[in-house]
Protein backbone atom coordinates (compact mmCIF):
# COMPACT_ATOMS: atom_id res chain seq x y z
CA UNK A 1 0.00 0.00 0.00
CA UNK A 2 1.41 3.54 -0.70
CA UNK A 3 1.96 6.06 2.20
CA UNK A 4 0.42 9.39 1.94
CA UNK A 5 0.06 11.84 4.31
CA UNK A 6 -2.14 14.64 4.78
CA UNK A 7 -1.79 17.88 6.65
CA UNK A 8 -4.96 18.84 9.28
CA UNK A 9 -7.34 22.01 9.23
CA UNK A 10 -9.73 24.44 11.21
CA UNK A 11 -13.46 23.86 9.90
CA UNK A 12 -15.54 25.47 12.17
CA UNK A 13 -14.76 24.88 15.38
CA UNK A 14 -13.56 21.11 14.68
CA UNK A 15 -9.65 19.96 12.77
CA UNK A 16 -10.06 17.85 9.65
CA UNK A 17 -8.22 16.15 7.24
CA UNK A 18 -9.21 14.30 4.13
CA UNK A 19 -8.62 11.19 2.41
CA UNK A 20 -8.32 10.22 -1.46
CA UNK A 21 -10.96 8.52 -2.96
CA UNK A 22 -8.62 5.82 -4.14
CA UNK A 23 -7.25 5.68 -0.60
CA UNK A 24 -10.98 5.07 0.53
CA UNK A 25 -11.64 2.38 -1.80
CA UNK A 26 -8.35 0.51 -1.02
CA UNK A 27 -8.80 0.61 2.34
CA UNK A 28 -12.55 0.25 2.40
CA UNK A 29 -13.67 2.80 4.44
CA UNK A 30 -16.94 4.24 3.91
CA UNK A 31 -18.96 7.46 5.27
CA UNK A 32 -19.88 6.32 9.47
CA UNK A 33 -17.19 3.88 9.49
CA UNK A 34 -14.64 4.24 12.64
CA UNK A 35 -10.84 4.65 11.94
CA UNK A 36 -8.08 5.08 13.99
CA UNK A 37 -5.75 7.77 13.53
CA UNK A 38 -1.95 8.45 14.96
CA UNK A 39 0.09 11.41 14.47
CA UNK A 40 3.09 10.59 12.04
CA UNK A 41 6.90 10.22 13.89
CA UNK A 42 9.23 12.83 13.25
CA UNK A 43 12.10 12.07 11.04
CA UNK A 44 14.77 12.72 14.68
CA UNK A 45 12.11 10.24 15.96
CA UNK A 46 12.67 7.18 13.67
CA UNK A 47 16.83 8.16 13.54
CA UNK A 48 16.48 7.63 17.63
CA UNK A 49 15.17 5.00 17.53
CA UNK A 50 17.31 3.35 14.96
CA UNK A 51 20.45 4.68 17.06
CA UNK A 52 18.83 2.89 20.27
CA UNK A 53 17.76 -0.58 18.33
CA UNK A 54 21.43 -0.69 16.90
CA UNK A 55 23.19 0.13 20.56
CA UNK A 56 20.91 -2.76 22.09
CA UNK A 57 22.06 -5.06 19.02
CA UNK A 58 25.72 -4.56 19.27
CA UNK A 59 26.02 -3.54 22.73
CA UNK A 60 28.44 -6.48 23.90
CA UNK A 61 30.90 -5.19 20.91
CA UNK A 62 30.51 -1.54 21.63
CA UNK A 63 31.40 -2.28 25.26
CA UNK A 64 34.61 -4.75 24.71
CA UNK A 65 35.70 -1.64 22.35
CA UNK A 66 35.55 0.94 25.11
CA UNK A 67 37.39 -1.76 27.66
CA UNK A 68 40.82 -2.02 25.17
Amino acid sequence: MKKIQRTTRKSGHSVITTLPSDVLKQLKIEVGDKVEIRKAKQPEDDFLETVHAVMDDYNEALEGLVSR
